[in-house]
């Protein structure tokens, strides 16, 4: 969902492993510099520029464009490429060029540079707005938008705001929530009637709104709590003014209720209130917004699940409604019906509120988060409910440990990757403290890297070859790869396990296992063949900064790859990173 002000709702879009596991990952490296009795700092997530929360995960928008997401990921909401869980960041693979990002219950969506949309986690009734039935743990394209500004998510449809001042949306559309006059579900976007003014949406569990560029506020979808706020309880599957929504900063929908921050700085919100969460001092539901108590001096609001909260100008953040799981933040477990310090937060830039968490951006670009944690979606490590504040540890992608091998200078191009596939247990070298970085990297060994790195999946079927035996380290990563449609081996029945990976057949393989994303640009290569089996794939590869190349205009197709290489493009591609030159 999004927030209350130019970034959206169920979060100002502001911005895994378990406690012990984040421990293995970074101390047993880094005591061994530590002088004996020192402390370690854990490092903290702390280039956000935006972060969402929903049901059980979070994903943050780095200041480098990357996407981080963290919490549950039964169906592939972190975008990893995985289904594993993870209480610490994790990095969404092959988008290094986000400009925005909302998540909802099972899945989550990020808006380009290039205006294109792409999600990923669930499909159900269409939420990823690709056309199809099947959910997808990496991201996908939303079908036929290139012109978005933002997009919102709730928990089972979607919408983006366009540059042109129209809303497209997506996915279920029971309660009339995708605003096209119909109730019924659609897998690719379809046009919100009547607006051509929009500047920013937010989607809420069954309903939706818009500010326009007038200042005031439509809505859309059900009504049944008085959530469309037009003064009454009649659902439309078009939108509806607000009443009396004039001179609107910014508006954020939530489960039932929604809230919108007004020009004079003050807070309003509208539906259902059994909570509290209008914050009005009562438990009384509204179909005409009502001044929240006490709030002035604001500037970000972001509506929950029963609950609401938002930013003053002073860095201090207010809650109020449902305290279960201690989602207010003020360190207990009490509800209140008007706003309560979240405690010790001084310096948050933005709010973000999913169904039992919030989380604040703060000033110095951290996120700290309270309240339901049964997914790991406070991001520090831990499964445990918080009503006080914790800082959203910083992943593997931002700080992998030592790799702690003898072969692997600091510094080198390839150590932090190296440091990270190590860190996500997809190689512990091939002895005791040597990695070989110069070593070719064989069908057999490329088979067991990308497994590794998505998470480990069984494998559907066996694979069929002759020459990959039973029971061999690397006869599980084949079986998933065939399963997968990333290889079909080198001629019938036979694989060629020992046979060396050139670039060609690396970016083939990376591009496949990734989505088979598009492309955002030419390559550029000269060597590249046009119309060869991996032109597709080198063009992604450079289109979305895996690699720049050998050297200018040069990607040497039929170059081995080393384990040097492997581990750098592995991690560019499953943290987001994106090079303009290099390797």
């Amino acid at each position: 969902m999004s927030a209350a002000t130019v970034p959206s709702l169920h979060g100002i879009r502001l911005s895994i492993l378990s406690l012990a596991s984040l421990m293995a990952a970074f101390g047993s490296f880094a005591l061994l510099a530590t002088p004996s009795g020192a402390e370690v700092a854990t490092p903290l997530l702390d280039d956000a520029d935006e972060v969402a929360v929903a049901n059980n995960h979070a994903c943050a928008l780095l200041g480098s464009n990357s996407i981080r997401c963290w919490g549950e990921n039964d169906h592939g909401q972190l975008g990893d490429g995985t289904t594993v869980d993870s209480t610490i960041p994790v990095g969404v693979v092959g988008i290094p060029d986000a400009s925005d990002i909302d998540v909802g219950s099972y899945h989550s969506c990020a808006v380009l540079s290039s205006g294109e949309v792409r999600c990923w986690g669930d499909n159900s009734v269409g939420r990823l707005g690709n056309g199809g039935g099947a959910g997808s743990l990496v991201p996908v394209k939303v079908v036929g938008i290139n012109d978005a500004v933002s997009v919102s998510v709730s928990g089972y449809s979607s919408c983006a705001a366009m540059s042109d001042g129209t809303v497209q949306c997506w996915g279920s559309n029971s309660s009339g929530q995708l605003g096209d006059g119909t109730s019924t579900n659609s897998s690719v976007p379809v046009t919100v009637v009547g607006l051509s003014d929009a500047t920013t949406v937010t989607v809420g569990t069954d309903a939706a709104c818009a500010v326009r560029s007038t200042g005031e506020v439509s809505c859309w979808g059900s009504n049944a709590s008085g959530q469309l706020g037009d003064g009454t309880t009649t659902s439309s599957s078009v939108p509806v003014a607000v009443f009396g929504a004039t001179n609107t900063a910014g508006v954020s929908a939530g489960a039932s209720h929604a809230c919108a921050v007004t020009g004079s700085a003050k807070v309003r919100c509208w539906g259902a209130n059994s909570n509290g969460q209008l914050g009005d001092g009562t438990t009384t539901d509204s179909s005409l917004p009502v001044l929240v108590s006490g709030l002035t001096n604001v500037t970000t609001a972001a509506a929950g699940s029963g609950f609401s909260c938002a930013t003053l100008t002073n860095g201090e953040a207010r809650c109020w409604g449902s305290n279960a799981q201690g989602r207010l933040g003020d360190g207990t477990l009490v509800p209140s019906t008007t706003p309560v310090a979240v405690s010790g937060l001084t310096d948050a830039k933005g709010i973000a509120t999913g169904l039992g968490t919030g989380c604040g951006l703060r000033n110095s670009r951290g996120v700290t988060c309270w309240g339901q944690n049964a997914g790991g979606q406070l991001g520090d490590g831990t499964t445990v409910d918080s009503p006080e504040r914790v800082e959203v540890i910083a992943g593997l992608c931002q700080e992998p440990p030592d790799p702690g091998f003898s072969d692997v200078p600091g510094g080198a191009y390839y150590t932090e990757a190296v440091a990270w596939l190590v860190g996500k247990a997809i190689t512990s070298g091939t002895a005791p403290g040597t990695y070989s970085p110069d070593d070719a990297v064989s069908r057999a060994q490329m088979a067991v890297f990308l497994w590794r790195a998505a998470g480990e999946p069984d494998a559907t079927a066996p694979h069929g070859f002759g020459d990959v035996p039973s029971g061999s380290y690397y006869d599980d990563a084949v079986s998933w790869l065939v399963a997968a449609g990333i290889t079909t081996g080198t001629g019938p029945g036979v694989y060629s396990p020992n046979a060396a990976v050139n670039r060609a057949q690396m970016a083939v393989f990376l591009h496949r296992a990734t989505g088979e994303l598009d492309a955002a640009g030419p390559h550029g290569f000269t060597d590249v063949a046009v119309g060869g089996y991996y032109e597709a794939a080198v063009t992604w590869l450079a289109s979305v900064g895996i690699s720049g190349g050998t050297g200018p205009g040069v990607y040497s197709p039929e170059s081995d790859v080393n384990r040097a290489q492997m581990a750098v493009f592995l991690h560019r591609r499953g943290c987001g990173i994106s090079i303009s030159a290099g390797s």
